[in-house]
């Protein structure tokens, strides 16, 4: 019996003694901090990673990601062309109604996924409003007076004028897309799974407001700080977060002033006009994609409606700024 007690004692012993051994190995794993920016999707894209890697492996890393953002941006692209591509701009200002095409299957994805999103919010995601945005954003751009309701109502926004079955894609009445309300999103969870395949886990994206970290390098957490819809110089509050994105939607981001009135670029499908409900809608989970439709989605809903949507979503965390003396976090709610 005491063998067996002695036994146990030194197998108890060794496995501690080579958990300490693999924590100091652990912790003397030097990890050298990375930075890149790319351009694409109209943003600026910024990556910080922290690896036990050299520069040449890094090198790698980033052209990969370089190919992935440059490839989807093409895509995604509906203002330009490019040489054996088949991408949105092809498909809304090339493809006759009525005509199938064969199209890639990562586009096929992207547009499925605005198809489950547009049942999933209810209309207000419709990746088919581009003749709508389109519309308004001649009127951003030169930020003069305002569109007549009639030509808005004449848009064609109807998601059933697209068909998409086995990467076979049809449309009718000249209808036209716009994937902007999540492709961001979508391309941030790509490099960070990209990285987390190569055990990279300590990182930083930020694509153009789009934000997701992983794991904090020499400290507890990240530290994001939500910038003010009012005085943009300024955040108004600070979110200490790890392995979660944080996305931003707000009227001061792209607009312009008629008349006294703030015209801002978050379209809402069923009026046709820019949402007015808040200054900012911030959502915080553990997908960009998501954080990036959800973010969209309750900026053009009323309070209630997006309060119960959280409540019944335990992976959301949102912030409603209504104004300077009326911010409202769905945590209290909960």
């Amino acid at each position: 019996m005491n063998k067996i007690k002695e036994n146990k004692f030194l197998f108890l012993f060794i496995l501690l003694f080579i958990i300490a051994i693999i924590v100091f190995i652990l912790n003397k794993i030097t990890y050298t901090p990375y930075e890149k920016n790319y351009f694409y999707f109209d943003t600026y894209i910024n990556i910080k990673i922290y690896a036990n890697k050299d520069k040449k492996e890094v090198d790698k890393i980033f052209n990969e990601i370089d190919y992935l953002c440059s490839s989807y941006h093409k895509l995604t692209d509906k203002y330009n062309s490019y040489d054996n591509i088949i991408n949105i701009y092809y498909l809304n200002e090339v493809l006759e109604n009525n005509k199938e095409i064969e199209i890639d299957p990562r586009l096929s994805k992207l547009i499925s996924i605005g198809i489950d999103y547009y049942n999933k919010t209810n209309g207000y995601i419709n990746i088919a409003s581009s003749n709508l945005i389109d519309i308004w954003k001649s009127y951003i751009d030169s930020k003069d007076k305002v569109p007549e309701l009639s030509s808005l109502e004449n848009a064609n926004i109807n998601i059933s004028d697209i068909t998409l079955e086995n990467n076979i894609y049809t449309k009718n009445n000249n209808i036209k897309l716009d994937l902007g309300s999540y492709t961001k999103g979508y391309i941030t969870d790509l490099i960070a799974n990209y990285l987390e395949s190569l055990k990279i886990d300590k990182y930083l994206i930020d694509a153009g407001g789009n934000i997701k970290v992983g794991n904090a390098y020499k400290k507890d957490n990240y530290t994001i700080g939500i910038q003010d819809p009012i005085n943009t110089n300024t955040i108004f509050t600070k979110l200490n977060i790890n392995n979660l994105s944080v996305v931003t939607s707000g009227d001061y981001q792209r607009y312009y002033e008629y008349n006294g009135i703030r015209y801002n670029h978050i379209i809402n499908p069923y009026t046709k006009m820019p949402s007015n409900n808040f200054k900012s809608v911030t959502v915080i989970t553990n997908s960009s994609l998501v954080a990036d439709i959800y973010s969209t989605y309750l900026f053009l809903i009323d309070l209630d409606t997006g309060l119960d949507i959280v409540k019944n979503n335990s992976n959301l965390k949102v912030i409603w700024y209504i104004d300077k003396d009326n911010i409202i976090k769905s945590e209290d709610y909960n």
